[in-house]
């Protein structure tokens, strides 16, 4: 019945797809921690929920391995690559609706571990970068490059699309549940 019930909010919800898959099929490989290091997003050290404040790639791992089921809900869009500020309104689009499901999911009593499609945004400024502790703990969320998780085999794993082609983005975002 859970389940179902996921699947049912997430279509309703407005995303591409949504698919299960055992958690322990998920793949983390820590060498990928160095796209976080790189700090490509401008959140390194100053997000709470992203490296290094989040926790080492092995932590991370760990905080996940008592959930049986990996939900992941996908976007894909029609966007232009080059266009930076269109990427990133997708991106906050996407979790925005996963933000909401996960909201409503909660209400139900259906609860787990989240992940999103990039840096926590539940507070306009993060308390990181002030040197503060996180004002919304049951808000913080950490995006999958933060678990160190392969999105790219998750989504073969799942049967959904990663490389969708030109001019198309997809993005993710997760629930693990018991």
């Amino acid at each position: 019945m859970e389940n179902e019930r996921i699947q049912e909010l997430a279509e309703k919800a407005g995303f591409t797809n949504a698919a299960r898959i055992p958690a322990d099929h998920l793949v983390f490989d820590p060498s990928l921690r160095k796209y976080c290091e790189d700090n490509l997003c401008g959140n390194y050290a100053k997000n709470l929920s992203c490296p290094p404040a989040c926790g080492t790639p092995e932590e991370m791992k760990a905080r996940t391995e008592k959930y049986q089921n990996a939900w992941i809900f996908q976007t894909v869009a029609e966007v232009d690559w080059h266009d930076s500020q269109a990427l990133k309104e997708v991106r906050d689009s996407h979790n925005r609706r996963s933000r909401t499901l996960l909201a409503q999911l909660r209400e139900e009593g259906i609860e787990g571990l989240s992940m999103l499609a990039g840096p926590c945004r539940a507070c306009e400024v993060c308390g990181g970068e002030q040197g503060k502790p996180c004002r919304y703990p049951k808000e913080q969320v950490s995006c999958i490059s933060a678990y160190c998780m392969s999105a790219e085999k998750m989504a073969l794993e799942a049967g959904l699309p990663y490389w969708c082609g030109q001019n198309q983005v997809a993005f993710f975002s997760l629930l693990l549940t018991e």
